[in-house]
């Protein structure tokens, strides 16, 4: 996959994920991601309000987000909403650390996923 669809796929992911919780729409907010597969490590730098999306070295970041590519694209599905990428979240599939900023962010999703029912 080049890097232009990966970079389009992250942005749209960024794109559903403030649509799934509005209330953090506002946040700025940086979250590196490193997508992986066998051998190979892309990352990625999203910049929030945006999102704005950018091939990275692994700067700092508020958050640190590492999925494997199979999971990622698993996930873009757009039937899938913010409870699959919950339960991935939950099973290990994505692993995240950000101290009190990741746990700023997982209060609002929780809040905003008993506000949905779900």
């Amino acid at each position: 996959m080049s890097q232009t669809d990966t970079k389009t796929q992250l942005e749209e992911a960024g794109r559903r994920f403030i649509e799934a919780v509005p209330a953090l729409s506002s946040l700025a907010l940086v979250v590196n991601v490193d997508l992986q597969a066998k051998g190979d490590h892309q990352l990625y730098k999203l910049t929030f309000p945006g999102p704005t999306v950018e091939k990275d070295n692994g700067s700092p970041a508020m958050i640190d987000v590492l999925v494997m590519r199979q999971d990622f694209n698993t996930l873009l599905d757009p039937r899938f909403g913010l409870t699959e990428w919950t339960e991935a979240f939950e099973q290990g599939k994505i692993k995240a650390s950000g101290g009190g900023m990741l746990q700023l962010v997982q209060r609002v999703i929780e809040k905003q996923q008993r506000r949905k029912g779900g």
